[in-house]
């Protein structure tokens, strides 16, 4: 099935939206799941779709890349055994 043009849209907003969550909370997954959303993305599209898919999402990725990581205190701390970790630094 092929995305629509509006649909290609929308969900390159969707993309933009899960990229910065994982900026500031998972940054080591984020190019994993940007390659495979971005795959996604262009097997439901038409061929003339896919090279401003391209660099839409390249362009995207990078902007986010540069912002900084607003730390988050509140955020739970999920590290195993943070005990050891400390004590070994």
């Amino acid at each position: 099935m092929l995305f629509s043009a509006e649909t290609l849209e929308s969900e390159i907003r969707k993309l933009r939206g899960l990229l910065q969550m994982l900026h500031e909370d998972q940054p080591d997954v984020m190019e994993d799941v940007f390659e495979f959303h971005v795959t996604s993305l262009i097997t439901h599209a038409a061929p003339e779709h896919h090279p401003r898919i391209r660099s839409a999402a390249h362009e995207m990725l990078t902007a986010i890349q540069r912002q900084p990581v607003r730390p988050n205190p509140n955020a739970p701390d999920i590290r195993l055994m943070p005990s050891l970790l400390a004590s070994a630094a």
